[in-house]
């Protein structure tokens, strides 16, 4: 974790140029926690997504609309690369274990990319049954990198 985490206020301003649709509610700047929701059309389909985020904790995506589809029997998953329940995904964006995300960074320039890119994939894996987003579905275990390998 970076030493020096941006505030909430920050992150508002941040998304607020960057992404402009993504509207800040529920703002307690005593939590410091913020909710955005907000429209992007990444590929072929329109999505609203929520993002929540609280100093400390990484922030947590998920998709409003339209309901995901799942593809029962599908060999990575009948819905891959998101986080339990099921039934209120949240997307798995980074590696938390490779420590990919902290408090530095902004969501507007990591967090909403990588949604999109999620997005992407997910509209590809819909035709294919294939994640070719790269990376580990969540609850696998971590493979060691080349760099751990050689320390």
């Amino acid at each position: 974790m970076s030493a020096f985490p941006l505030s909430v206020g920050e992150q508002i301003a941040a998304m607020k140029t960057t992404w402009p649709q993504f509207a800040a509610r529920n703002i307690d700047r005593r939590a410091q926690s913020v909710r955005w929701v907000g429209d992007v059309r990444p590929q072929h389909s329109r999505y609203t997504l929520e993002i929540r985020y609280r100093i400390g904790t990484q922030p947590e995506v998920r998709i409003v609309a339209p309901v995901l589809v799942r593809l029962p029997g599908n060999e990575e998953g009948q819905l891959p690369h998101v986080y339990p329940p099921l039934d209120d995904p949240t997307l798995c964006l980074f590696d938390p274990e490779d420590n990919e995300w902290d408090a530095s960074m902004r969501i507007a320039e990591t967090t909403v990319p990588w949604a999109l890119d999620w997005l992407a994939c997910y509209e590809l894996w819909l035709m294919t049954g294939r994640w070719t987003g790269g990376g580990r579905h969540a609850g696998q275990p971590r493979v060691a990198s080349k760099e751990d390998r050689t320390q």
